[in-house]
């Protein structure tokens, strides 16, 4: 069956990831199964099963408990809560227990929504047509990433999420978890795009960090991988009210990203031959170097181009005095790409909102 949320790009006929696929708008119109959790439906999946729904609850909870994260951000707590279930202090792990039940069966609810596709929760979500329950339906293997997917809180989660499955008597997805999944949308690229016996500078452009590496492909491998210091994303900001901060705001994310990619070049030249193709993964739904002016921090830039990957080319071209040729790639694209020997699977990011991504995607 054809995959119903890619499209064919009118200008390459290479396949991309539609916004259609996006799970932070899904609802829960209907439990699909009764005795697990009350009260979650008629709720937007990402109010169920998020970050910030983890760290409120641990702001909540954590007092019965006398435990005190009074003095942590919230960026940090959900590190804390796989640190709590194994600490020695058993106030810790109660706590910690009691909120990894709770979001565990909140993950499996969800998946076993998509998985039934209830007439319910069908109506609710009306920019999906039959085939895209039934591709849901028919997928075999979730591959969880991010960091609520990894070490202990990981895999406690993938056993809630069979307990919810083995509760409604549905055959479960197979779930895969991945640690250290930092740099998998940088070897995804690499493995698939890159030419052979080269090396290239490969950029992974998220909503909160820009992560850089140079990779070497020998033989149709990637045979070496050298990563530089992450650096924070800016001038991120959404929404505008007025235009022209958007504007604005645009000019200097764009430049921002040129200055990281000429720089990063340029240093890692020093010591290695580069290839004139410079890979980049956005959180963006792009396709052909054409920008979703809509969603995310980035869809501010299609302000100053219909193609941003163009844009690109010519300003980076400029500044390393060479014929310079961007590729650019939605994230959560990039990252299943890693995954391309795994049939029917879907991948699943579990961060500040679901991304998605579908390794036997044709780029």
């Amino acid at each position: 069956m054809t995959n119903p949320f890619m499209a064919k790009s009118e200008y390459d006929a290479t396949e991309y990831l539609t916004p259609r696929v996006s799970l932070n708008r899904a609802v829960m119109a209907k439990c699909p199964v009764k005795g697990v959790e009350e009260g979650l439906e008629g709720r937007n999946f990402t109010e169920i099963f998020s970050p910030g729904a983890i760290v409120a609850e641990m702001r909540r909870v954590s007092r019965y408990y006398g435990v005190d994260y009074s003095h942590l951000p919230d960026s940090l707590l959900p590190r804390e809560l796989d640190k709590a279930l194994v600490s020695e202090d058993v106030r810790y792990r109660q706590m910690a227990k009691r909120i990894v039940r709770k979001f565990g069966n909140r993950l499996g609810l969800l998946l076993l929504t998509l998985k039934t596709g209830l007439p319910e929760n069908r109506q609710a979500r009306d920019d999906w047509d039959n085939r895209c329950w039934d591709c849901w339906r028919d997928l075999e293997t979730v591959i969880l990433l991010g960091g609520l997917a990894s070490s202990i809180l990981g895999r406690c989660f993938k056993e809630y999420v069979r307990y919810v499955f083995d509760r409604a008597g549905v055959k479960p997805y197979h779930i895969m978890l991945f640690e250290n999944g930092s740099y998998l949308g940088v070897m995804g690229l690499g493995e698939r795009l890159m030419d052979d016996n080269t090396s290239s500078l490969i950029l992974d452009l998220g909503q909160t960090y820009f992560k850089r590496a140079v990779l070497t492909k020998s033989d149709g491998i990637v045979s070496n991988i050298n990563t530089f210091d992450s650096l924070p994303s800016r001038y991120m900001q959404i929404p505008f009210e007025d235009e022209g901060d958007r504007l604005a705001y645009a000019y200097d994310l764009h430049n921002y990203i040129v200055n990281i990619v000429s720089s990063t070049y340029k240093e890692a030249s020093l010591t290695t031959e580069l290839s004139d193709t410079i890979l980049i993964s956005i959180a963006n739904y792009t396709h052909s170097g054409v920008l979703n002016k809509t969603r995310g921090g980035y869809a501010k830039l299609s302000q100053l181009t219909d193609n941003y990957a163009a844009l690109l080319e010519e300003t980076l071209s400029g500044e390393l005095r060479r014929d310079i040729r961007v590729k650019l790639v939605h994230d959560a694209t990039a990252t299943a790409l890693y995954f391309s020997d795994i049939p029917k699977s879907v991948c699943i990011t579990l961060g500040t909102g679901f991304g998605v991504g579908f390794p036997d995607i044709q780029l």
